[in-house]
């Protein structure tokens, strides 16, 4: 079982390409896209999705494209950044909620119970996703994530909008997901500028290319 990603690029043309040449491998559990000059990773994690194609090279999760997992109801992508990716603003969090419930088999309601504490959302259910601050965004999107039981879950900049305690809290549900991820075969993809955790025990940093 491996994520492989094998010379893939994406452009916007007239732009330059971005990715060019980046071919790396990665294990089941956390991987950590880093990216310091903010070039691209958010275009990796919109290839990974599905949402975008690529060209000149091959993308592969466990031997399946990024399109085949997806239409499979394999990838948790939402980026609140993209509206796109999200349900309609108007949406009440219980009701996001109750759907992702119902959509992903592998659901885990303990826990998302527990992230929901440690992440404070439980006084946020009765609001819309307009009512919410970005932070509370944020941490509905990485609960729902890591609570959904996808085979690929895909987050952008987790730390965007936190608070001290809320980056704690992150941190400790990341050390707490990475071997869970890795023993059950699934990846957990998050893109950053610097890695939140050190690599072992389910984690791995991989460096995008300098453009």
């Amino acid at each position: 079982m491996s994520l492989d990603w094998n010379a893939l690029c994406f452009s916007y043309p007239p732009a330059p390409r971005l990715l060019t040449g980046w071919q790396w491998q990665a294990a089941p559990g956390l991987v950590q896209l880093v990216d310091a000059l903010s070039v691209g990773k958010t275009t990796a994690l919109q290839l990974l999705a599905g949402h975008l194609q690529g060209s000149g090279g091959s993308l592969r999760v466990d031997g399946q494209t990024p399109q085949a997992l997806q239409r499979a109801g394999g990838v948790f992508w939402h980026e609140p950044r993209l509206p796109a990716t999200m349900p309609p603003d108007t949406t009440r969090v219980a009701d996001w909620i109750a759907q992702m419930r119902c959509a992903c088999p592998g659901w885990d309601e303990a826990l998302f119970g527990q992230l929901q504490h440690s992440f404070d959302l439980l006084p946020h259910t009765a609001k819309s996703l307009l009512a919410l601050s970005t932070g509370s965004l944020r941490k509905l999107v990485i609960a729902l994530g890591l609570a959904s039981g996808a085979r690929l879950v895909l987050l952008d900049e987790p730390t965007s909008g936190l608070d001290k305690p809320a980056l704690t809290a992150l941190r400790e549900a990341l050390r707490m997901a990475a071997p869970l991820f890795a023993a059950e075969g699934r990846y957990l993809v998050l893109a950053h500028y610097e890695p939140l955790l050190e690599a072992g025990d389910g984690v791995q940093v991989v460096e995008l290319p300098a453009e």
